[in-house]
């Protein structure tokens, strides 16, 4: 049988619905996690999505330990419970200045993944299949209540973002200011903590707890290069992100690859192509980016 080719996978696209689902949330999935990664981004918080999904991981190795001790948890469940309360640790640590984000960011990625190890070596049941598509993700195994799941879960994520856009385009870029002019800097970015954890726990059937930041970082990062408004960088950061959704699981059914790392090289591809035609451009057109963010008295209004 010939290997199949790009036509093949838009006619399986119609008639197989695991195929139209697998690309739904995935579509779905890299919309929320652009447009959060956008703030994680300028944040400078860049690595907290890898330090919650180890934390994630955790809580996949927690649920298959308290099965043995007839405590019914599904790995989903214990992922969320895991990655939410490693981004409250992440605000603790950092709100009372106990350690810098950086650090808390390292706390909670060791915790999570040592955890992770530990729990699943004591339920005995060793690094099997299940596990490997939480680490490296499983996008054709999407059922339909994983989507429904996933479309809700996003929609929700999609709201608040929504409601506190302009409080977090103000704290994304001018913290202490934001603060004088009363906006609430430390609940919104606990929750800002929350969010991507709820993001990171969807996209591992995407991509996977190891290949999260493909979603979550590289498509802002390169939006970031070409956009000069935050609106403009974050409709950038969904479209490249949906790309490399769609072409990576285009690659991984023509060449039978990975979807998870088809959709990283994918995203990580673009980047580079991005980031060349900017270095290779004329000095004097590098300097006729305006500033990114308006000042924060524009960007937020009380």
């Amino acid at each position: 049988m010939a290997d199949p080719n790009i036509f093949e996978f838009f006619a399986a696209l119609q008639h197989y619905p695991f195929l139209q689902r697998a690309l739904l949330a995935g579509v779905v999935v890299a919309a929320v996690a652009a447009v959060l990664g956008v703030f994680v981004v300028l944040r400078n918080m860049s690595m907290i999505g890898d330090g919650l999904a180890h934390s994630a991981f955790g809580g996949v190795g927690f649920s298959l330990f308290a099965a043995g001790y007839a405590i019914f948890l599904t790995p989903l469940q214990g992922a969320l419970l895991f990655a939410v309360s490693g981004g409250l640790i992440i605000s603790l640590l950092v709100e009372r200045r106990l350690v810098g984000g950086d650090t808390a960011l390292g706390i909670v990625f060791s915790l999570g993944l040592g955890l992770g190890v530990v729990f699943i070596s004591v339920a005995g049941k060793g690094l099997g299949v299940d596990i490997f598509s939480f680490l490296f993700g499983n996008i054709l195994t999407v059922s339909v209540d994983d989507l429904g799941l996933i479309v809700v879960m996003a929609a929700a994520i999609g709201v608040v973002l929504a409601v506190f856009y302009q409080r977090y385009t103000a704290i994304a870029f001018d913290p202490e200011s934001a603060q004088v002019l009363g906006i609430p800097v430390s609940a919104l970015n606990t929750l800002l903590n929350v969010l991507t954890a709820i993001t990171v726990v969807i996209a591992m059937k995407v991509v996977g707890v190891l290949l999260v930041s493909a979603l979550m970082i590289v498509p802002p990062a390169t939006a970031l290069q070409i956009g000069r408004r935050l609106p403009t960088v974050s409709v950038l950061a969904v479209l490249l992100a949906m790309l490399a959704v769609f072409v990576g699981l285009l690659c991984s059914y023509v060449f039978d690859v990975a979807t998870g790392g088809a959709v990283a090289l994918v995203s990580l591809g673009v980047f580079l192509a991005v980031s060349m035609g900017r270095w290779l451009r004329p000095r004097n057109e590098g300097h006729a980016h305006a500033p990114l963010a308006p000042p924060v008295s524009k960007a937020f209004q009380p």
